[in-house]
């Protein structure tokens, strides 16, 4: 499968080695750590990290996937974007993203967000994937919503990372791609 995808302003791709630095940068932004505290993470975590994620790519099936793709813009990486079982949502599979706070409100993350669902529909064959997005994450409902999801209810959920749960709106997106 190629895991390289290409919009108009970005190269979304498997992750590598050398991408470690740069994504623990990003993972310990304070926006990033408000609303995905289990990404705030040492060098090396990132780097175990990274090396779990190369393993997951042959991996992939419509029913099993965790998959993480590095956003880059101009050569530079800039966030993540990737799709996932999540354990607390049924094992559903969820999109899940994030970018450097100075590129945020540019239209990236959903540039990214767009590209790497019509990937899994269309490689995966998904039937749906997930959103959850906290109540107040304002900026991460607006992507979703951009993307097409839609708003199925408002759950409690104890996301990973976090002690108590919360209320998350909860969306779906499904997969009307042609075979």
């Amino acid at each position: 499968m190629d895991f390289n995808l290409y919009t108009k302003s970005l190269r979304i791709r498997a992750f590598c080695e050398n991408d470690a630095k740069s994504l623990n940068s990003i993972c310990n932004q304070q926006h990033i750590i408000k609303w995905m505290p289990d990404w705030c993470t040492s060098i090396e975590e990132t780097r175990k990290a990274i090396d779990y994620f190369i393993s997951q790519y042959p991996k992939a099936t419509k029913d099993v996937a965790r998959l993480m793709f590095a956003i880059e813009l101009d050569g530079s990486l800039i966030g993540m974007v990737g799709i996932g079982n999540k354990e607390e949502v049924d094992n559903e599979i969820e999109v899940a993203y994030f970018i450097s706070d100075y590129y945020t409100c540019k239209g990236y993350i959903t540039e990214a967000v767009s590209a790497v669902c019509d990937w899994a529909f269309k490689n995966l064959k998904m039937d749906y994937l997930i959103a959850i997005v906290e109540i107040d994450n304002l900026p991460s409902k607006c992507v979703v919503e951009k993307c097409y999801f839609k708003k199925i209810e408002t759950r409690m959920i104890l996301n990973s990372g976090e002690s108590i749960e919360k209320p998350f709106y909860y969306y779906r997106i499904y997969n009307y791609m042609e075979d």
